[in-house]
């Protein structure tokens, strides 16, 4: 009935090293929690999961990964440091199920543990994750949920780069779900498709928590507070960065400021009086950086969505043509908040000016509108869906 707890069990990319994983997973549970059910964050962390995060280097991925991880050698202490600091949030922040699972049969175990199921965020039903690029098909059974003898339900799941024959293999299990979404509007009609259901658009649960949320439940610390300075959060590889690098220093001298640089993938950052390498920074230290950056210049999809919950003048950089990146997911949250102009395609298409100031975007004028209207249709779909209720 309405408003009896229930027991939900979630499950999704809670333990990857990785800010948007870790912090969607949070924020999920977050807001289950906040509706009155007791959560459980089912702690299963795949072998091929724990080998790609767990090992800093010689992580089986083949010759060009593994040279791409030897750059990284002269940072292999603050790299320790940010893994160190991501295992004490997931054990500080995550209620996390009394045993840890390595293996999709052993989720049997859990199988009338819950009245509900939740499986997602993330790109938990793409076969290219890292989780999931290396191993069979099974390997992505227990984010299916095939485990489940309960009400099962999705909530912003991702398929992200999987072609239509490879969707083709998982309609029948998804089709097995009581409620389907997913985080992008272009995936909602493929998982239709090969489920037969209706598949709900929601916002990534990052956004389901709004800024004074995130200040409120996490304690951000005071990093990098004392003085102005841009936040670069990229995902680029080893292969490119020297001469973004060289591009953030011209960029730090025009603007006056400093640039913390946080780029997990390519981490060997040069020493130098402009740039700042805060690659040891966990999800809280990820926070405070974000809480506290003048502006942000990011590639990356939740330091985008991050920068718009946060009210940051920000830019999102692409090394293609700004036409593509409407196509991308980046490109399709900025679209829909009316944020198209913050694209940029070059270093120099930053006015020092913006930077300086910090007030170049009023999301008064209609982002924030569109985005509490997407908090809320996402919120209202997880309360029917989790309780069984009908509209």
């Amino acid at each position: 009935m309405a408003g009896h707890p229930l027991n939900v069990g979630i499950i999704t990319y809670h333990a990857a090293y990785n800010y948007g994983s870790v912090l969607q997973a949070y924020a999920t549970q977050t807001k289950i929690a906040s509706m009155g059910h007791h959560v459980t964050m089912i702690d299963y962390r795949s072998e091929e999961g724990e080998r790609y995060y767990r090992n800093l280097y010689f992580r089986g991925q083949g010759l060009k990964s593994t040279l791409a991880d030897m750059t990284m050698l002269p940072v292999a202490t603050k790299r320790k440091l940010r893994m160190e600091r991501f295992e004490r949030f997931i054990r500080e922040n995550m209620r996390l199920s009394q045993n840890q699972y390595h293996k999709p049969g052993e989720l049997g175990k859990l199988a009338d543990a819950f009245d509900v199921a939740v499986s997602g965020s993330d790109q938990i039903i793409n076969k290219h994750s890292n989780e999931l690029e290396r191993v069979g098909w099974g390997y992505m059974d227990p984010y299916l949920l095939a485990w489940a003898q309960c009400r099962k339900i999705s909530y912003a799941s991702s398929p992200a780069t999987m072609t239509d024959e490879e969707l083709d293999r998982i309609g029948p299990a998804l089709a097995r779900f009581d409620a389907l979404s997913a985080r992008e509007r272009s995936a909602c009609g493929k998982l239709e498709r090969v489920s037969g259901k209706h598949v709900e658009h929601v916002c990534d649960p990052t956004l389901l928590l709004t800024s004074d949320e995130w200040l409120e439940h996490v304690p951000v610390g005071k990093t990098m507070r004392e003085t102005p300075y841009l936040l670069f959060y990229s995902l680029l590889r080893p292969k490119r960065a020297v001469g973004v690098f060289n591009q953030l220093k011209e960029l730090s001298q025009r603007i006056g400021m400093r640039i913390a640089v946080l780029t997990p993938m390519a981490g060997n950052v040069p020493k130098c009086r402009e740039l700042v390498n805060v690659l040891d920074a966990g999800p809280e230290e990820f926070l405070s950086l974000m809480r506290y950056a003048q502006a942000v210049l990011t590639d990356s999809y939740h330091g985008t969505l991050f920068s718009i919950n946060f009210h940051k003048t920000f830019w999102v950089y692409t090394e293609g043509t700004k036409e593509h990146e409407l196509g991308t997911r980046r490109g399709q949250v900025l679209q829909e908040l009316g944020l198209t102009d913050r694209i940029i395609t070059d270093f120099t298409q930053i006015p020092s000016a913006e930077v300086k100031n910090g007030t170049a975007i009023d999301y008064s004028a209609g982002a924030d509108v569109i985005l509490q209207s997407m908090r809320d249709r996402s919120i209202a779909y997880l309360k029917k869906s989790v309780a069984h209720q009908e509209n």
